[in-house]
């Protein structure tokens, strides 16, 4: 075994990343729950003559509803049985997991019930001598308890000082080519407090992490959320650009209420870890202990591994491409929900098009009829939402005004056809027909605002175009397009709460720093009107 772990521990951390508890496993295996309850809590081990453990993997293997909870059993199986085990089935892996510790426990007991002295009956204060010779670490059988940090091990203090010894670690796994399970593990508890002049760290540690994405690193970050709104939105900042490359794994904690150590740590799997602390309550004064010691590193590693799969839960939801339609039926659903509804987009929303106009166009991509029928039932589905809920909730849209000069000088629009966005070819008139509709809608709904702005001066996307739906309390929907492709790179969604409201802050920050002049609803409709004029004299010229 990698880790000696007793049998209730492994159950326990399986029941718990697969979200069963102790009664639905005794309902579904047809044992009593004070059974399940002493294998959990260590009293009980199922005997090496029994059929549970093969009953409980059955059930268990049945839970699996995700990739996430894949890899956290993966991390777990390579945990208790080390990565030599060369078993590609989840199931198989459950199993292994649960037959090791199992072994584990009973000769653990067998050792407590009948002790043995070694070396001729040596007494107690010898045998615990020879015991402290044993190694701690996985990678070698000849360890020692008690081992020396490298010279490169230190304590840090200052926050100045602990950014630069952070930067310094993903600026150097960023120039290491990544392999299959280097990981990066960043968590974020809102304890360090970063200000406006460590802004330069924040920028190097962003690109020195994109950088670690495109070198093939996997970047894995715990956030603990709280009512924070202000912290959460500048953490969202960091991370807008790292969530729209699709290959970062956020999590949070999901208990709010639960004790959690006072630190922000950093792991870089094989180089190195900071774990930082506060070094007096209500003080901004902080202190760090660097690790560049092997052993140090591995267990700081496992030891996040382990909360991640018991404490914390995914936040991001990604949409594979050979799943296009799940995130479509997830759009759909949202603006089905009650409460404020907020779009930030590069060009005008489909529920802009008028639906016979978004059947024209669909018909023009030359779609098969069974899906110009299923893109025409998401839109109707959508449009009937919006329909409903504009006239009690606030509904407010952002789009670049340089939608709106492609629009005219170059008569393309981006539609979305449930599968793809695709650059479509307008007639003067269907333009005319989607900017009188959008008029209709501003003038019918007290509720329905639209703001335009002249560029999205964000260079953390500057490579893509990007939208976000905002439904208040529920959702938010993120997908990134780039110009050159028609099938959206990066799709996803967002439904815990303080996430939720953070985008929400977000978006009304936008939408306050819009000059009223480009959101005022006289004076866009008065542009709008504009534009359509001249393109009635383009169109009669």
């Amino acid at each position: 075994m990698a880790a000696d772990v007793k049998f209730g521990e492994c159950l326990n951390s399986l029941l718990s990343i697969l979200g069963v508890s102790m009664s639905q496993l005794s309902k579904a295996i047809n044992v009593d729950s004070s059974l399940v309850n002493r294998w959990v809590n260590g009293k009980r081990v199922p005997p090496y003559s029994s059929k549970y453990i093969e009953n409980i993997t059955e059930y268990l293997s049945k839970n699996i509803k995700n990739s996430f909870q894949e890899q956290h059993i993966n991390e777990l199986f390579l945990s208790i049985c080390s990565d030599n085990k060369l078993i590609d089935s989840t199931q198989e892996k459950i199993k292994m997991i649960l037959f090791e510790s199992q072994g584990y426990s009973i000769e653990y007991i067998k050792k407590e019930r009948f002790p043995k002295y070694s070396n001729n009956d040596q007494p107690y204060s010898k045998r615990h001598d020879n015991i402290c010779k044993k190694s701690l670490t996985k990678n070698t059988n000849k360890l020692t308890s008690f081992m020396d940090f490298s010279s490169e091990d230190k304590i840090i203090l200052g926050l100045e000082n602990i950014l630069s010894a952070g930067v310094f670690l993903l600026e150097f796994a960023a120039s290491q080519k990544g392999k299959k399970n280097s990981t990066i593990y960043m968590s974020y508890h809102n304890n360090l407090d970063m200000e406006n002049h460590h802004s330069d760290y924040l920028v190097r540690c962003k690109d020195a992490l994109i950088k670690a994405i495109n070198n093939g690193w996997n970047i894995v970050l715990l956030l603990r959320l709280d009512n924070n709104i202000a912290k959460t939105i500048g953490f969202m900042n960091f991370l807008k650009p790292l969530m729209v490359t699709g290959k970062i794994t956020l999590y949070h904690i999901n208990k709010y209420d639960i004790s959690v150590t006072n630190n922000d740590n950093l792991i870089v799997s094989g180089i190195g870890a900071l774990s930082c602390f506060l070094v007096k309550l209500n003080s901004k004064a902080s202190s760090a202990f660097y690790f560049r010691n092997k052993t140090a590193v591995d267990i700081l590693e496992n030891h996040i591994n382990i909360f991640l799969s018991t404490c914390s839960s995914p936040t991001i939801k990604y949409y594979s491409h050979k799943n296009k339609m799940d995130y479509s039926y997830c759009l759909a659903k949202s603006e089905e929900y009650i409460g404020n509804r907020f779009l930030f987009k590069y060009c005008f929303g489909a529920l802009t098009i008028p639906i016979s106009l978004y059947e024209k166009l669909l018909k023009n991509k030359g779609l098969s009829i069974d899906k110009i029928l299923t893109a025409l039932e998401l839109h109707k589905r959508r449009l009937n939402a919006f329909i409903k809920n504009v006239q009690i909730y606030e509904y407010n849209d952002i789009y670049s005004i340089d939608c709106v000069n492609n629009l005219i000088n170059h008569r393309q629009l981006y539609l979305y056809d449930y599968t793809e966005n695709e650059l479509v070819n307008l007639e003067v008139q269907d333009i005319i027909d989607l900017l009188h509709n959008i008029i209709t809608l501003l003038e019918t709904y007290n509720n329905y605002n639209i703001a335009l702005i002249s560029e999205d001066t964000d260079s953390t996307v500057k490579d893509s175009d990007f939208y976000f739906i905002v439904k208040e309390r529920q959702a938010v929907l993120l997908e990134t397009l780039t110009a050159s492709k028609s099938i959206p790179q990066v799709q996803l969604s967002i439904k815990e709460p303080m996430m939720v409201k953070a985008f929400e802050e977000y978006f009304k920050e936008l939408w306050r720093n819009i000059a009223p002049v480009n959101k005022a609803k006289t004076e866009v409709i008065a542009w709008i009107r504009r534009q359509i004029e001249l393109l009635y004299r383009t169109f009669t010229d």
